[in-house]
């Protein structure tokens, strides 16, 4: 006997959650460590002993920096176009959700 499947029913789910392109330069030195430079909003630099963790403060400090700037008068201080990356960096873009 064949019963009949439960319909079920796709939720359309709609968000203002603004996201935000973080465009980071990464570039490992000689001695291991990892740094990173935000490209498109000013003084945002890091250095981490891994990768990953260099990318998770680079995220946390890009949010806060944006909702700061976004509540003053002038806005997101938005570098455009974004700062030349140097020869040996390798570019890693992050959407970022505030």
């Amino acid at each position: 006997m064949n019963e009949p499947k439960p319909k079920t029913q796709l939720q359309s789910i709609t968000s203002s959650v603004p996201v935000f392109n973080c465009i980071v330069y990464v570039l490992r030195d000689s001695s291991g460590n990892v740094s990173g430079r935000v490209a498109n909003l000013p003084d945002l630099e890091f250095t981490a002993s891994t990768e990953r963790d260099l990318l998770g403060k680079i995220v946390k400090e890009f949010k806060r920096a944006v909702l700061e700037y976004s509540q003053i008068a002038n806005g997101v201080p938005w570098i455009e176009p974004p700062n030349a990356k140097e020869p040996n960096e390798q570019t890693r873009l992050i959407p970022v959700h505030l």
